[in-house]
């Protein structure tokens, strides 16, 4: 299965539980600094400028702007706005779709590991959405230490030993399973 195709279909379970109408409204994540975020790969306002630039092309002011940062004012109106704007929602979670396999193919190219499979690749890249894989982070320097090409078990078990993992293994595991499905479904 295409990477990007299959790491749409895991940001699409593993973020909004399969119901694409979520992308077009803001939600709250729970833990962590988060802010309110939308978009299948869950763009989050507060902490990341390619939300913001989404938002601006969606039509919205600088002072909506501003209630969405601080998770005020009326989100049911703001969300009906963003859903009238759904193909420039498309359009950015396309592109960082787009980023997330790359940059871990990137990562992987730079350090010189590589990966057994697409399957492992879409677990990757779902770790990066969600955590940021960065070249010499722990992420990219457990996979070198392997010294074999990579698979999906391994990325879940970096993702466990994470703070976020250590809180909430059974988020991690969730979305390790669904991946999983995704690929399994894919060869029956």
């Amino acid at each position: 299965m295409d990477p990007y195709v299959a790491t749409k279909k895991a940001l699409l379970a593993n973020e909004l539980s399969n119901n694409l109408r979520a992308a077009y409204r803001f939600s709250d994540a729970k833990g962590g600094n988060s802010g309110l975020s939308f978009g299948i790969t869950q763009l989050d306002v507060s902490n990341n400028s390619a939300a913001v630039k989404c938002l601006v092309e969606c039509g919205f002011t600088p002072s909506e702007i501003a209630q969405l940062k601080s998770k005020s004012g009326d989100l049911t109106a703001l969300s009906a706005k963003l859903a009238a704007h759904a193909t420039v929602v498309d359009k950015y979670d396309q592109a960082q779709i787009k980023e997330c396999v790359d940059h871990v193919m990137t990562v992987a190219k730079s350090r010189g590991f590589t990966f057994a499979n697409d399957e492992a690749i879409v677990h990757a890249a779902d770790y990066h959405n969600q955590f940021f894989m960065s070249n010499g982070g722990k992420m990219a320097n457990a996979l070198v230490n392997l010294g074999r090409p990579v698979v999906s078990t391994d990325i879940l078990n970096e993702a466990l030993a994470t703070l976020w993992g250590k809180k909430e293994p059974g988020d991690v595991k969730r979305r390790y399973s669904n991946i999983a499905m995704i690929f399994a479904e894919q060869q029956a």
